[in-house]
């Protein structure tokens, strides 16, 4: 007896969105613009219906990050309207998505209008054309939204989206640690926001892996600045110009014990990222989904509560983990057990460990949507550090021709399944 042939998350997803015959839905049943006036109208309403709800839930979620940062007596209410409805990136992203809209229903049934066929090159020729929306889109944003594009359909086999998530964070973590210019320098600030681990503690063990030397006095001026423990600072002071590795002191030198770390580490991410979280569910929950929380809002806040404590779990055990791993080698390390071993790919596998237990605390749904929001950052990297070593060679508006074949892919879709991509 054959076992059944798996199929692709992009096929479950198509079963689940398809409609029962019952409800008599046909995409001939469809009304489609027939004149060139009708096109006109309808790709004018599509823009703009893709514009108003795309800026909505950009500048929405500004708006609640926002209170957060008054909240926390980091900016003033004065200019809250200014951050997030008259924020340059929340337009951006409105345009994209209506620029987008307009052009892909106005290029697609032109096309069938023209043509008098309504088929794959209609939407080949319309997605490719649509894709060139990624130019309102800010240079440094382009290629994490192409290689997004690209990778929707790649989790083939059980846990797929996880395991990609640890692949990808076992590079982003080796560039946090070793090469941070070539991340993106937003996400490398967040990183160090979320990690807390101080910079110049990086900077020094990142000295200390490449063989160069770092001083006592070095080490002392950079945890003078962290409010040190005494224990701290004796061990620091010892320090030697030959020292293998950076010690846990240097790394934490406001707790002593790296399991007293680990305690502090863990609820500190826990109770600063919980609020962020809660905005990035509970927004869209309300924009996007408002007439399901007017019927069941018991549940839908339920769900949306669950689903903020599963994120901040997430968030806070990978952070936690990745520090005790460090912390666990320096401890090795005293024992004798690995010698002088501190070689730069440890920080790469500890990515990689502590990311894959942890990714396990999100939802399913989740899983690979974290997966595809690190990936570009992870190849963006890679990228970097390949062509600084001139491996490959650098193409100029890559990023624009991959978002325009990409989407040209996608929407040849529609005719496979129309329900995702109405006219």
């Amino acid at each position: 007896m054959t076992a059944p042939k798996r199929s692709t998350s992009y096929q479950r997803l198509i079963e689940k969105l398809k409609r029962h015959p019952s409800e008599g839905v046909n995409k001939k049943d469809w009304k489609r613009p027939d004149t060139v006036k009708d096109i006109i109208l309808h790709s004018l309403k599509g823009g703009a219906r893709a514009f108003i709800l795309a800026y909505g839930v950009r500048a929405s979620v500004n708006f609640c990050l926002y209170l957060l940062r008054i909240y926390k007596k980091k900016a003033s209410f004065a200019n809250i309207l200014d951050a997030s409805f008259k924020n340059l990136d929340a337009l951006r992203f409105g345009a994209m998505f209506g620029s987008f809209a307009l052009l892909w229903k106005s290029i697609n049934n032109g096309m069938r209008l023209y043509r008098d066929k309504d088929d794959r090159l209609n939407g080949l020729v319309a997605g490719s054309v649509a894709g060139l929306s990624i130019l309102f889109e800010k240079k440094e944003r382009r290629l994490d939204i192409a290689q997004q594009m690209l990778v929707r359909d790649i989790f083939y086999f059980k846990h797929g989206d996880s395991l990609l998530f640890a692949l990808t964070c076992g590079q982003v973590l080796y560039a946090y640690t070793m090469r941070p210019e070539t991340l993106p320098p937003d996400f490398y600030s967040f990183m160090i926001k979320a990690a807390r681990c101080p910079q110049g503690a990086l900077i020094l063990n990142e000295k200390n892996v490449r063989g160069n030397v770092v001083t006592a006095e070095e080490a002392l001026t950079m945890i003078g600045k962290l409010h040190p423990t005494k224990h701290a600072i004796d061990v620091v002071s010892k320090l030697r110009p030959d020292a293998a590795n950076m010690p846990c002191e240097i790394l934490h030198p406001w707790v002593d014990g790296c399991h007293a770390t680990a305690i502090d580490r863990f609820t500190n991410v826990f109770r600063s990222f919980l609020p962020v979280y809660g905005t990035l569910h509970f927004v869209p929950m309300l924009l996007l989904r408002f007439q399901h929380f007017i019927r069941d809002p018991t549940s839908m806040l339920t769900k949306t509560a669950l689903a903020t404590l599963k994120s901040g779990l997430f968030l806070s055990s990978f952070v936690t983990l990745y520090q005790y791993y460090i912390c666990m080698h320096r401890n090795l390390y005293k024992t004798g057990l690995i010698g002088r071993f501190n070689s730069k790919y440890i920080y790469y596998l500890a990515g990689f460990f502590c990311a894959y237990p942890s990714i396990f605390f999100e939802d399913k749904k989740r899983r690979g949507e974290l997966a595809l929001y690190v990936l570009p950052k992870a190849l963006q990297s890679f990228y970097k550090i390949a062509y600084s070593h001139h491996w490959i060679l650098k193409i100029a508006h890559f990023e624009v021709i991959m978002t325009s074949a990409a989407m040209g892919i996608i929407m040849v879709n529609s005719y496979t399944a129309p329900l995702l991509y109405p006219y």
